[in-house]
């Protein structure tokens, strides 16, 4: 089950996809660099195809081995990077980030791995890559160690990439720098999550860095932070294997992400503790890309570790990610997974349901706009002997005169959240209640306070299939919705998985969607449940299969 092979090709055939575009004409003034889709060329871009190039070139296995044309692309990209390094040695990240000393770190990292190839390759005629390339990963470490970083993880490619270059340049300053960042302390908590909350991303960015110090400094903490963050990971994984990023505080919020980048990590990660329950989840997360026509990153980290390949592997193997059923405090979710669904809660956020089957995915937002609070946000998540329970308190206001006249007329200029009095008006507590049950969790919607209130539960579905209730049945399109008096509302995905609805009721058409209110998807096709307060309904979410089809 060794996957060398495969991911030696991948490597072959990126070099080949990538060669063609490369400005080669000497007079341009980003001759060496690479095209990309939007006839731009990035900086920062070229120390990750440095890196590629210089593993597929000192790999006998590579169709690339010491391939003249391939050695000719290295010193185009080399000049390239020379002419395009900033006066401190950092590069830019174009679109945001100049002469940015983590988005560097990160790059240096990324060329490392090369690197550490072309070291140990024992062919002739390497002197001139490895002296630019030596001469690359000086300078740009000095600019690292000079600069700063903007987010968490920032912090762990710096120290990471600074610990790696003092080991090669000798530069003591590296490292003492790097410890400066790693005396603030691992942002990982007791659950296992990094700081920046960041399934579809940032965990495995951390992780990659977490490897990289331990191999730097040989601190089994780092390697055991990384397993930690891993074992996490278990949870973040729907039916159809992607990953959760919902709750994410990062740029992967609400996208569809699938868990290639872990692959590495979890073989690495296993490979280096010696634990062989990491190398199977890295085996399984191989046979889901495989499925998918994918093949994951990391072959670089393989031919410097051959003896990894395969690591712990073994067929049939089902990790433990299908039974979840826990309470995240810190990161203000519960995830709960049965086999072929899953059920997620998010504390503070209006999208404050998802539930999955299969890829079929809904998620729901409660409107009950009451002044200023659009919709029910969960002030408090708690675990139950049946589930899980969330809690809101709204209340209306009104700003009242100030007891003395103010220092001026202008509206803008008054302090009026802070300082002008207000009264307090009628309040709204809502309840949602989570019950789990065999094939689907039961939602019992409760509120109490205030009455006559316009209600509305919006279930938002991926679109593409169908919906059906006892009267009618509709195609779903992106942007349409429905409103539902009553009866069961069965909605089915374009590969066939089923969520049943049962319970649906309806009062009104009330669509108003205040300023701030969450925003009605366009992407989505949306069904409506209404009611005025009180409310004391009982909804079910069920995944199934229809017994018959339109």
């Amino acid at each position: 089950m060794a996957h060398l092979k495969a991911l030696l090709r991948d490597l072959d055939g990126r070099i080949a996809r990538l060669l063609p575009r490369q400005i080669t004409e000497e007079g341009d003034g980003r001759f060496g660099g690479f095209w990309t889709e939007e006839f731009h060329v990035e900086p920062r871009q070229s120390g990750f195809y440095l890196g590629d190039m210089v593993a597929a070139y000192v790999t006998k296995a590579s169709r690339w081995y010491l391939n003249e044309t391939l050695k000719a692309a290295i010193a185009r990209d080399l000049v390239y990077m020379e002419r395009h390094q900033r006066p401190d040695g950092c590069f830019d990240l174009s679109p945001c980030n100049f002469a940015s000393p983590p988005d560097t770190a990160f790059m240096v990292n990324a060329m490392l791995n090369g690197w550490w190839l072309l070291e140990k390759c024992e062919a002739e005629g390497l002197e001139e890559i490895r002296s630019a390339m030596y001469a690359l990963i000086d300078s740009a470490s000095r600019g690292i160690a000079a600069g700063g970083f903007h987010t968490p993880n920032h912090r762990w490619a710096i120290a990471a990439c600074l610990k790696s270059c003092e080991k090669i340049t000798g530069n003591r300053e590296l490292g003492l720098r790097a410890d400066q960042y790693l005396r603030e302390g691992l942002d990982i908590n007791a659950d296992g999550e990094f700081a920046e909350r960041s399934a579809g991303n940032y965990n495995q960015v951390n992780d990659d860095q977490m490897i990289r110090l331990y191999l730097a400094t040989g601190d089994k903490a780092f390697l055991e932070a990384a397993a930690r963050n891993l074992e996490m990971m278990y949870c973040y994984f729907d039916p159809d294997h992607s990953v959760f990023t919902n709750n994410s505080t990062r740029q992967d919020m609400g996208k569809k992400v699938y868990a290639d980048t872990y692959y590495i990590l979890y073989l690495l990660t296993g490979y280096l503790l010696g634990r062989e329950d990491l190398g199977r989840m890295a085996g399984f997360i191989w046979q889901d890309c495989e499925r998918r026509g994918a093949i994951p990153p990391g072959v670089e980290w393989v031919l410097l570790f051959p003896e990894m390949d395969g690591y712990g592997e073994k067929e049939g193997y089902a990790p433990p990610i299908d039974r979840i059923d826990r309470l995240f405090e810190d990161s203000c979710i519960a995830r709960i997974r049965q086999g072929s669904w899953s059920c997620s809660l998010l504390k503070g956020k209006a999208n404050c349901l998802y539930f999955q089957h299969g890829a079929f995915s809904l998620y729901m937002t409660v409107y009950s706009n009451l002044c200023d609070r659009r919709n029910f946000l969960a002030d408090t998540l708690e675990k139950t002997e049946t589930g899980y329970v969330m809690k809101a308190h709204a209340a209306g206001w009104y700003y009242l005169p100030f007891p003395e006249k103010p220092a001026t007329s202008d509206w803008w200029a008054m302090d009026n959240p802070h300082t002008r009095p207000k009264t307090e008006g009628l309040p709204l507590d809502t309840a949602l209640e989570i019950v789990k049950q065999a094939d689907g969790v039961d939602l019992y919607i409760r509120t109490s306070g205030i009455d006559q209130l316009p209600f509305r539960c919006e279930f938002s579905f991926l679109p593409g299939g169908y919906v059906r209730t006892e009267h009618f049945i509709q195609r779903t399109k992106a942007g349409e919705s429905i409103n539902v008096l009553s009866g069961t509302v069965e909605a089915a995905g374009p590969g066939g998985e089923t969520i049943v609805l049962e319970s649906a009721f309806g009062a009104h058409d009330v669509r108003d969607r205040m300023g701030g209110a969450y925003p009605l998807s366009e992407h989505h096709y949306t069904v409506f449940f209404t009611a005025y307060t009180p409310v004391n309904q009982k909804i079910s979410i069920r995944a199934a299969r229809l017994d018959r089809h339109p």
